[in-house]
C-alpha cells in the first residue's frame, strides 16, 4: 500500500483509462478501510464481549481482557473466517497491485494479460462476495451461539463493509471497458 502512494507517478500515465484512475482511487480507500476492520477487535459486540476477527474481548467489572479469537468457543469457525477473510483481502491487494503495477503483466496468462481490466474486475467483484459472506457468517455465527442477546454491528463491521461497497463499484466501473 505504501509503494503505491510513494510511487504515484502511475497516477498521470497516458495509458491508463479514466475508469482505471477512478477503480485505484476507490480500491486505495478500500484497502485502507478493510485493513483497518482487520486487526480491531470491534467487529460485533454481545454483552460483555466484543468480537473481532483475530481478537475477543471480554470485560468483566474489574477488567477487560484481548484473547485470540481462536480460544473462544468455537475455534474451527474461527480458522475457516479468518482463512475466507485473508483470502478476500489478498483479492482486494492483488486487485490493486495489477491496476498500477506493469511488473506483474508477465506472470499472468497472455489471455488475462488481454483483458487486465476483465480479469481485475472479476477479481474486486469475487473479493466483496468473499468478504461480504465473511460479515453475514460471522454476525449468523454468533446470533446462533449467543440466543440471550442479539449481536450489535460495531464500527469494524461497518468499515468492511464500507470497503466492499468501493471495491464493488470499483469492479463495476472495470466492466465498462
Amino acid at each position: 500500500m505504501l509503494w503505491v502512494l510513494n510511487n504515484a507517478r502511475w497516477f498521470s500515465c497516458k495509458v491508463m483509462t479514466t475508469y482505471e484512475r477512478i477503480s485505484i482511487a476507490l480500491l486505495i480507500p478500500a484497502n485502507v478501510l478493510y485493513s483497518l476492520a482487520l486487526f480491531s477487535h470491534s467487529w460485533f459486540q454481545l454483552p460483555d464481549v466484543s468480537y473481532g476477527l483475530w481478537v475477543a474481548k471480554y470485560c468483566d467489572y474489574m477488567s477487560c481482557q484481548i484473547i485470540p479469537a481462536f480460544f473462544t468457543e468455537e475455534p474451527v469457525w474461527y480458522h475457516i473466517l479468518q482463512g475466507l477473510s485473508l483470502f478476500g483481502w489478498s483479492g482486494m491487494m492483488i486487485s490493486l497491485i495489477l491496476l498500477t503495477s506493469k511488473k506483474f503483466d508477465t506472470s499472468i496468462p497472455n489471455t488475462w494479460r488481454y483483458h487486465k481490466q476483465m480479469t481485475v474486475s472479476v477479481l474486486c467483484i469475487v473479493s466483496v462476495f468473499i468478504i461480504s459472506l465473511c460479515l453475514v457468517m460471522f454476525y449468523g455465527k454468533l446470533d446462533e451461539s449467543h440466543s440471550s442477546a442479539t449481536p450489535k454491528v460495531q464500527w469494524s463491521a461497518f468499515l468492511a463493509a464500507a470497503a466492499c461497497v468501493l471495491q464493488f463499484c470499483a469492479g463495476l466501473l472495470l466492466t465498462q471497458t
